[in-house]
């Protein structure tokens, strides 16, 4: 049997028994969740229940007080107490759609609700009408505390019933527990049962091969040639490291030139845009732990268009080729230079310690641009405008500090020649003018 029919069969297996774990594992899971929403439901019921007994002794409590005080506020509870019982009353109806019995229990316990309100609400409406000793007789036949007492009896029985059911309903989902416990302690006894399987199979068709070639290696070193059969076994998968290895050269080194094409500026080298929030929180990052200052430089070549309608673009991308060699040299090994585009270039300064640093640094960048430049053989002078923002004297942000520092070299484009100009709060409001 060839590795290729091997690695089938063991896969298919592999999926086949994770796909019916997995179903399973879910039908049971579905199936408790069924169970555990029977369980929250006779809660729910007996809760209601509960509530309802609570409520009809909240109402019967105000009429007593009614009774006794004439007070219309013990009316509160009494009314309260009616519109909670036959709230808790409907909840209850709705609650045991399901159960036939349990509505037919409720069908008695209506009839006792109503006895019980229609006797409060005769007593409340006699003492109303000035007749309180008419209410107390009513009282006193005590057919409100047989209503009551009848009814109690009723909701007892009701709720009685309910605990049974919730009994049963928690045993069922237990029983569902236990299932699935079950079903997953079998499902890690034949996963570590695969694994033990994969670990020999692997070693098999991965690691042995893996030591043809370490023996492979030996044989080189010792001056012997070597035949593709000494490198890898004569099978699919030998063939297949043969041609992975192979592609994954090639997939690499196309890979490593598409990154460094998708962060880098093609013409100068420098890395581009899309690289200057990673680099510039990275700084702040380090500016913020060592209490150090980051300078942001935004750039930008005075009259460049100019040269580029004048003589050309070849030109133009070697006055740019030129200001970014420039600019790479001037800055130290710990600082960054960006080409945004265009003639925009950006530099971040880092670890500074004292404003002098930045000031020396944009010295050194104006004195580079103080000497003609050298392009074909003819000489050229071009100047730079810069503007310049300070974590953390001007921002604790990345994207502010760039900001402000492009709207400090437009200030700095105002003068002519080389110029340097420093952010300002006073910039902003220039700015939105």
């Amino acid at each position: 049997m060839n590795v290729r029919l091997k690695l089938v069969l063991f896969l298919i297996l592999l999926f086949s028994i994770s796909i019916v774990g997995s179903i399973l594992t879910l039908k049971l899971e579905s199936y408790g969740d069924e169970k555990l929403s029977w369980v929250i439901h006779t809660h729910n019921v007996i809760a209601s229940s509960e509530k309802l007994l609570s409520s009809m002794k909240d109402a019967e409590t105000g009429q007593r007080g009614y009774l006794l005080t004439q007070e219309v506020m013990y009316l509160e509870p009494y009314y309260t107490g009616i519109s909670s019982a036959l709230k808790y009353f409907q909840d209850l109806k709705m609650q045991t759609q399901d159960n036939i019995d349990q509505q037919k229990a409720l069908e008695h316990i209506d009839k006792s609700i109503k006895l019980k309100l229609d006797e409060l609400a005769l007593t409340v409406e006699l003492v109303q009408y000035d007749n309180l000793s008419q209410a107390l007789r009513v009282v006193k036949e005590n057919r409100g505390k047989d209503y009551m007492d009848d009814l109690r009896s009723d909701l007892t029985q009701f709720i009685n019933i309910e605990l049974l059911l919730l009994e049963k309903r928690k045993g069922d989902f237990k029983e569902n527990r236990t299932q699935l416990v079950t079903l997953i302690k079998m499902q890690m006894v034949l996963l570590i049962f695969l694994a033990i399987a994969t670990i020999f199979f692997m070693k098999r068709n991965l690691f042995d091969p893996l030591n043809l070639l370490l023996s492979s290696t030996k044989k080189m070193q010792q001056g012997e040639k070597l035949d593709i059969s000494d490198v890898v076994e004569d099978n699919e998968m030998g063939n297949l490291l043969a041609a992975f290895f192979k592609m994954n050269e090639v997939v690499h080194e196309k890979a490593e030139v598409l990154a460094y094409k998708a962060h880098h500026d093609e013409l100068t080298g420098l890395k581009n845009r899309s690289m200057v929030n990673t680099e510039l929180q990275c700084a702040l990052h380090h500016g913020e732990k060592t209490q150090t200052k980051v300078a942001v430089y935004f750039l930008d070549l005075n009259k460049f268009k100019e040269i580029n309608d004048s003589l050309g673009h070849d030109i133009g991308d070697l006055v740019l080729i030129k200001t970014a060699q420039l600019l790479t040299e001037t800055i130290r090994s710990k600082d960054k230079v960006f080409r945004l585009g265009g003639d925009e270039f950006l530099i971040i300064g880092q670890d500074i310690s004292q404003s002098s640093g930045i000031k020396k640094l944009t010295s050194k960048l104006l004195e580079q641009f103080k000497f003609p430049i050298l392009i074909n053989e003819k000489s050229m002078m071009i100047s730079p405008s810069i503007g310049v923002s300070i974590y953390p004297d001007d921002s604790l942000r990345g994207e502010e500090l760039v900001k402000f520092a492009d709207i400090a070299m437009y200030e700095a484009k105002k003068e002519q020649g080389n110029n340097c100009c420093e952010f300002d709060v006073s910039m902003l409001k220039r700015d939105n003018d």
